[in-house]
């Protein structure tokens, strides 16, 4: 077989100087594995290139190949014996490997020969300092025997290099001493120092060194008084030097970074007292937030309404109270509670097949807020009239719409909403209960929050007999019964049917003092006094009327005749119709018929 011819490889122009520049900028963009193939190219062509095998060591000792970083630059120093970067990289090198010791005999070795000795005393400061942690508080003896030891082999080394020749500069540097002033960040940084050992050495002393070393730079010292400053100046100084000398001496049993070390050690002990007493103080406030809602849930079961609706606005006040760092998933608990709440509320529209029809309508009555005449009642509804608004109003109030402002949950909007509603429903202020209601019920069915839903339908209604209107309190109960029965509630549903047919009977119960201050209301809108007096005239005249032969300006009331009431004077509105007396009523099923045997 013939064989193939292969052309000779002819290397391009400089082809040394190319692959090693490449090395050198894949190097500055810290993809050492390709710089070590473009040195190694560089090398296949020049194996005797110094620079090119410190650029390869370097970039071997950054990609952690430590071995093969110190060959190179052992192989550089064989070649030049007197280069000291490949010294200076052998030094570094092996610090990183954690060779210490070797380290730190490589810096001290550069130090003496070098110029500029800059990179070698950071390399010996960080060698001996770990050396010194490593050993232990004192590692003098560890030091002193790396210092001979270097001396030793510096004193071998040093016959091999006696026939270098040294060249000597032929104008001598004078020999005068420069006093280099020290700049004003230099200051700074050493006056810190300075206090930072009087603190961790004096202690309470420190504040001492301070003040006398205030009064001996003081001018106030030096006074006409020549013997008496003389002997103010020689105590200051006296103090100072004794001060200084026990800070030397303490300083001399203990290092600072032995002190420093125990500083460390005092903020770490701290660090995880504190993280133990915020752990222990987190599983106790969860504990009570856990302990709360059990309670309400329990009341709950019990189908306490008022009590279960008191305990659960207690626990969301303790609970909103804690910050988040102190009560990690607070906002999981008071989810929790509102649900709760959300379910107290339609438990009270929840009716048995066992109640019978009186009872319900009792209830309903209760519940959409007419006066009936009731008797006394085992039922926890019946028992109990739908919980009084607090005793301060306006703060409850101020603390709701600010919760509203910060909300983000539908959930939690759904629970400000309802709680608005009904206490302004409670506080009688018709008009306002009914727009944080259809704002609610907007919420609950764009998030899809049923029971929400169903309570707020509820309390919409119950707005509307407020302000007497009749047919839309009707429509909001048939409306909720319809979402009732969608949602699968067939006892909430029964119970607004119940509620349909009572809505129209009943009356509101309307205080005295809502007409009284609907009649000053009236005359004050008159222009003038004599306008005033015509028309207080004139309701007093018309409230002699009886109620049936005259029209009445309050909507939703009905001309009978009823006795005026004792505590006021007689008003153009007529009094409220008495409560309403039940009967009950037998219903029979569809096709029910009554045969004559």
């Amino acid at each position: 077989m013939r064989k193939k011819l292969v052309p000779e490889e002819k290397p391009i122009c400089n082809v040394v100087a190319v692959y090693r520049e490449r090395g050198h900028y894949l190097q500055r963009l810290e993809q050492f594995e390709k710089a070590i193939l473009a040195y190694n190219e560089a090398l296949r062509w020049n194996n005797a290139d110094v620079r090119s095998l410190l650029g390869r060591s370097l970039a071997r000792a950054k990609a952690t190949h430590y071995a093969d970083a110190l060959r190179d630059a052992a192989c550089a120093a064989e070649l030049e014996p007197e280069n000291q970067t490949a010294l200076q990289i052998r030094a570094q090198t092996n610090y990183e490997k954690c060779a210490f010791e070797r380290a730190y005999l490589l810096a001290s070795r550069g130090q003496v020969f070098r110029k500029y000795p800059a990179h070698f005393a950071e390399c010996a400061r960080c060698a001996e300092e770990t050396i010194r942690e490593c050993t232990g508080k004192s590692a003098t003896k560890v030091l002193s025997l790396a210092k001979k030891i270097s001396e030793i082999e510096w004193g071998r080394e040093s016959t091999d290099l006696k026939n270098i020749p040294i060249r000597k500069p032929r104008l001598q540097p004078l020999q005068s001493h420069q006093v280099q002033e020290m700049s004003r960040v230099e200051k700074q940084k050493s006056e810190r120092i300075s206090r930072l050992m009087a603190s961790k050495y004096l202690e309470q002393m420190a504040h001492d060194k301070y003040f006398l070393t205030q009064l001996c730079k003081d001018e106030r010292i030096y006074s006409a008084n020549k013997l008496g400053s003389k002997v103010l100046q020689e105590l200051a100084y006296k103090a100072l030097a004794d001060v200084d000398k026990r800070q030397e001496v303490l300083r001399e049993r203990r290092p600072l970074y032995a002190a420093r070390g125990s500083d460390t050690e005092a903020r770490n002990r701290l660090s995880n007292a504190r993280k133990e007493r915020l752990a222990n103080t987190q599983r106790q406030h969860i504990a009570d937030a856990e302990r709360l809602i059990r309670a309400a849930q329990s009341v709950f079961e019990q189908r306490n309404t008022a009590k279960c609706l008191e305990i659960a606005e207690f626990a969301m006040e303790q609970i909103s109270r804690k910050p988040n760092s102190l009560l990690p998933g607070k906002e999981k608990f008071i989810h929790q509670l509102q649900e709760v709440v959300g379910q107290a509320f339609l438990d009270q529209k929840r009716v048995g097949e066992e109640m019978s029809e009186a009872n319900r309508e009792k209830r309903a009555f209760i519940l959409l807020g007419i006066a009936i005449s009731r008797e006394p009642s085992r039922d926890s509804i019946l028992r109990v009239r739908p919980p009084a608004p607090p005793r301060d109003a306006k703060r409850r109030l101020r603390g709701l719409e600010r919760a509203l402002s910060v909300s983000n949950r539908a959930s939690e909007r759904c629970y400000v909403l309802h709680e608005l509603c009904r206490l302004h429903a409670d506080t009688k202020q018709a008009h306002r209960a009914k727009f944080y209601a259809l704002k609610c019920q907007a919420e609950a069915r764009s998030s899809n929050q049923r029971v929400w839903l169903l309570n707020t339908t509820f309390l919409l209604a119950r707005c509307h007999l407020l302000q007497n209107n009749r047919p839309e309190t009707r429509a909001a109960l048939i409306e909720g019964a319809g979402i009732a029965r969608a949602c699968g509630y067939r006892d909430v549903a029964a119970f607004f049917d119940t509620c349909v047919n009572v809505s129209m009977e009943g009356e509101v119960a309307s205080g005295d003092a809502v007409l009284e201050k609907r009649e000053r209301a009236m005359v004050s809108l008159m222009p003038d006094d004599d306008m005033r007096q015509a028309a207080q005239h004139l309701f007093r005249k018309m409230s002699v009327i009886p109620a049936s032969r005259r029209f009445s300006i309050m909507p939703g009331t009905r001309s009978e005749e009823a006795t005026p009431s004792v505590n006021r004077r007689p008003s153009i509105a007529p009094p409220a119709q008495p409560p309403a007396r039940f009967t009950r009523k037998t219903q029979h099923p569809l096709g029910f018929q009554d045969f004559d045997i």
